[in-house]
């Protein structure tokens, strides 16, 4: 209970201080931790790289920033979320008039660029009106808790995380909104065993109705995207954490392994064994 009211210290702390949780463990392929952190309102806050080692991704919990982006200047708010890309230059800054309080994590790896594309997040930056700091603060306290023990949760978190900043982007597009709750919906509960009635039920459509209406937006049949996504989620937890085949199977809502082992073998053509 002490560390949730770390995240919104009393006005009388150090404006200037900023607190960390160093993963000390190894990492693990194409995924590696370094560093997750509070930063509280501080005038003269700068950080510039001229080529960033990591991704940065950081949430602004008050206050106000910004990020250079290529010759463009970003102003980020309370609410605002930003990734910083592996590779490019970095530049970021406080508000002097009024500094942010800021959430952020720091991580390398070919699993987070993977992910990234995948959402279509790879050239993003600026994820205006976000307003959800719980996905790096479970980042936070999970790095704080088990330093050495938790990449395996951190990758499936940043997932999440990652699949939220996506809908958020989505939501504030043109995609018609029934299309895009069932979307939502799906990438939501991918853990669980959806049928295509309970995708129309969330929306209250008739079967035939839902399956038209998403199509008709993303190409695919709603239960078909449910799969692809439940088989990538797959592919993410054999290639990138320690997780026993089992484990990954109850996980993802399999009734048992080879309920998982077929839809593996089924989707991808191998097993999950000869896949990892």
């Amino acid at each position: 209970m002490a560390e949730k009211t770390d995240l919104h210290p009393s006005p009388r702390e150090n404006p200037s201080r900023e607190e960390f949780a160093l993963y000390t463990g190894e990492g693990i392929p194409g995924f590696s931790p370094l560093l997750s952190g509070i930063t509280w309102p501080n005038p003269s806050y700068e950080i510039k790289r001229s080529c960033g080692e990591c991704f940065v991704f950081e949430y602004v919990m008050e206050g106000k920033g910004f990020v250079w982006q290529r010759d463009e200047l970003l102003t980020l708010q309370k609410g605002d979320a930003y990734v910083l890309h592996e590779g490019e230059f970095h530049h970021y800054f406080s508000d002097p008039k009024d500094p942010w309080k800021k959430i952020w994590f720091n991580v390398s790896g070919s699993l987070v660029r993977h992910l990234l594309s995948d959402y279509g997040l790879d050239g993003t930056v600026k994820i205006p009106s976000f307003k959800d700091e719980s996905h790096l603060s479970a980042i936070f306290h999970t790095m704080k808790k088990e330093p050495a023990q938790c990449a395996d949760e951190l990758a499936l978190l940043l997932h999440r995380y990652i699949q939220a900043l996506s809908r958020s982007i989505g939501r504030q597009s043109k995609t018609p909104s029934l299309a895009l709750a069932i979307k939502n919906y799906i990438e939501q509960n991918l853990t669980l065993p959806l049928s295509i009635d309970d995708m129309a039920d969330h929306v209250h459509l008739s079967r035939s109705r839902a399956i038209h209406l998403f199509k008709e937006t993303y190409g695919v049949t709603p239960y078909h995207y449910y799969l692809t996504q439940k088989g990538e989620l797959a592919c993410t937890l054999l290639r990138c954490t320690t997780l026993s085949i089992q484990e990954i199977s109850q996980q993802l809502g399999f009734s048992d392994y080879h309920h998982f082992s077929g839809f593996f073998r089924k989707w991808y053509g191998i097993s999950p064994s000869r896949y990892r």
